[in-house]
């Protein structure tokens, strides 16, 4: 199968964090291109299901971005610890 260079614009920081998680995972970024590419070809879909955010989502999102609602812990286990009350 013939190899082409093909050239995309990203984010920097969402390339730059989503290379760290492919190191750790051992995959180039090509190869996770490809692997995407690939499952696009033979499904005709993305790998994951889109959806738009529904109205409450939506309100979340901008209530956490504002600082809002959110809740701070020391650790993991005492978020279970807050779960489990």
């Amino acid at each position: 199968m013939a190899k082409i260079q093909a050239n995309y614009r990203i984010d920097s920081e969402q390339k730059k964090q989503a290379e760290a998680v492919l190191v750790k995972i051992g995959l180039r970024p090509t190869d996770a291109v490809n692997m995407f590419m690939h499952h696009i070809a033979m499904f005709g879909e993305l790998p994951f299901k889109p959806s738009v955010p529904n109205v409450e989502t939506l309100q979340v999102f901008q209530e956490t971005d504002l600082g809002i609602g959110l809740t701070r812990h020391k650790n993991i286990d005492e978020i279970f610890e807050k779960i489990n009350d």
